[in-house]
């Protein structure tokens, strides 16, 4: 997991360096401590979904961009144990499984919830999609206050720039297709918040 944490640290150095923002600044915009995002950079902790995804939404880049492969090949073969891991405290365990595109504005991930977690999302950058597949148990998945009840090989298309939330009273195992729409320059609009006691 350092191998992970250390790459991670390095590329969110050089993105938050290569828009002229300071630690403090950039622990603004995405609602973390300085300390946190030190940590980060030198690779001496690993972050939570939570924090991964403010920090993505303060630097306007996609959740790839911070822990994928920035040049993966044409074909590429991934096994069951491969693929970064990302983790929620509210019971949300996941792989990266592929990012495609030079600028990754489409992103697989495998998923699990283990029976009664319940993991919401702050709303992504304007104009991203999520396809959400349920492979087995089940899975309540979409916008806050407007989820729908999945079984085993149900989907769902949504938007998700709002807040969106995943529940399983079960457990579950799903696939999230998440697109994105075209980059563009750094947000200065403040993420929106999530609960402290997962951001780490």
């Amino acid at each position: 997991m350092m191998i992970v944490s250390a790459q991670i640290g390095r590329t969110l150095r050089a993105l938050r360096q290569s828009r002229g923002l300071s630690m403090g600044a950039l622990a603004r915009v995405a609602g973390l401590s300085k300390t946190i995002i030190s940590n980060i950079e030198a690779g001496d902790s690993n972050p939570s979904l939570e924090s991964l995804w403010r920090l993505a939404g303060a630097l306007d880049v996609t959740l790839s961009d911070l822990i994928g492969d920035p040049s993966p090949p044409r074909a590429r073969l991934i096994r069951r144990d491969e693929g970064s891991p990302i983790s929620s405290s509210s019971g949300l365990e996941g792989r990266l499984l592929h990012a495609e595109g030079a600028s990754h504005r489409t992103e697989i991930f495998s998923f699990e919830l283990v029976p009664g977690a319940h993991y919401s999302s702050a709303p992504h950058i304007p104009g991203t999609e999520e396809f959400v597949i349920c492979l087995s148990g089940t899975l309540e998945v979409g916008p806050e206050g407007r989820g729908e009840l999945l079984g085993e090989e149900d989907a769902l298309w949504f938007p998700a720039d709002v807040a969106h939330a995943y529940s399983s009273m079960d457990g579950c195992r799903a696939l999230c297709v998440m697109s994105y729409p075209p980059a563009h320059g750094i947000s200065t609009r403040p993420v929106p918040e999530i609960d402290r006691g997962d951001a780490r």
